[in-house]
């Protein structure tokens, strides 16, 4: 007997929600212990015993551990400098979730417009051209596509190319305008080619089918074959993809928030444990445990969010009970 709808749907939340409760945690007590444990020293006694090792100087694990938590308890989840991290950490949130929002609006809105242009009107097939951006797309990381936007920019400013040798759109920095504009860009990028080339694919198959071509026999215009036929047919399967774009928006955060200092989650978890040894936050453990569960439960919901929507759009895997 085949499970209903409903429970399949509860058992795949159950079974996210479990991973989500072990591997938070786990991430959180990692992300103390990594701090702890490697956190450079750069002052040692004046006086070094022999058979001196400067892991002597940090403190222990566990205790250090469960001092913490029972801070944690107590409401008091850690501080950099004075400010305590709950107050701290909202700020760099919002611009993380701001800019995964519109580069996800973007990649839902060019993936499909990219694949609905590279079909062919004539013989419904993807033109060599969009073939080969899309599978370039696909393999080239976000952040060497972010280098050369900033080199080049950077180049044309110098050699004059944009009037006054002022930028013509800032390059590093954050702010919702259009400091927005180059890291969206290159986070929704690949995510947008992956999404165009699997719908550019579907599409060609579907034009490539009778009923189509019968369509084709009876005058009917290009766009209504595309709005009428083949889109609704391959709608199920696009919305899945859109929810493995997502994850791929996901992986790229922290290198394109930290190329461009845009200033959120995966700015501060890089400057955490690679940024200047002076600054306030460098290996501060309950700020890198911090982050590292804020980035497990991200990436763990996010799959939970991509599994809904394919198991949603997808009838295939709603009658299989998956």
């Amino acid at each position: 007997m085949q499970p209903s709808k409903e429970a399949a749907i509860f058992r795949l939340i159950l079974r996210k929600l479990l991973l989500l409760a072990l591997i938070v945690p786990l991430l959180h007590a990692l992300g103390f212990y990594y701090a702890l444990r490697y956190e450079p020293i750069f002052y040692l006694p004046s006086q070094v015993p022999p058979g001196f090792n400067v892991d002597d100087l940090r403190p222990e694990f566990s205790p250090a551990y469960r001092e913490y938590l029972q801070g944690v308890r107590q409401g008091d989840w850690g501080k950099t400098e004075r400010t305590p991290l709950t107050t701290y950490m909202p700020r760099f949130v919002g611009r993380t979730l701001i800019l995964l929002g519109v580069a996800l609006v973007v990649t839902v809105v060019l993936g499909p417009l990219l694949a609905m242009l590279s079909i062919s009107r004539t013989t419904g097939r993807i033109s060599p051209f969009a073939m080969t951006l899309f599978t370039l797309g696909t393999a080239l990381p976000g952040f060497f596509l972010g280098t050369l936007l900033i080199v080049g920019i950077l180049l044309g400013s110098r050699w004059g190319w944009f009037g006054d040798g002022g930028l013509p759109i800032p390059v590093q920095g954050y702010g919702f305008d259009s400091h927005l504009v180059i890291p969206v860009l290159v986070l929704a990028v690949r995510p947008a080619l992956y999404v165009a080339y699997v719908t550019a694919g579907l599409l060609e198959h579907e034009f490539q089918q009778d009923y189509v071509r019968v369509a084709k026999s009876k005058g009917l215009r290009w766009r209504h074959l595309l709005w009428r036929h083949a889109l609704p047919n391959v709608a199920a399967p696009v919305l899945a993809t859109l929810g493995r774009a997502l994850q791929i928006t996901i992986g790229g955060l922290l290198l394109v928030e930290t190329l461009f200092d845009w200033r959120g989650l995966g700015w501060l978890l890089f400057t955490t444990v690679a940024g200047r040894a002076d600054a306030p936050n460098y290996f501060n453990p309950p700020l890198l445990a911090m982050l590292l569960a804020m980035f497990g439960a991200l990436l763990i919901l996010t799959d939970l969010l991509a599994a809904l929507w394919a198991y949603l759009a997808d009838p295939r895997l709603r009658h299989a009970g998956a």
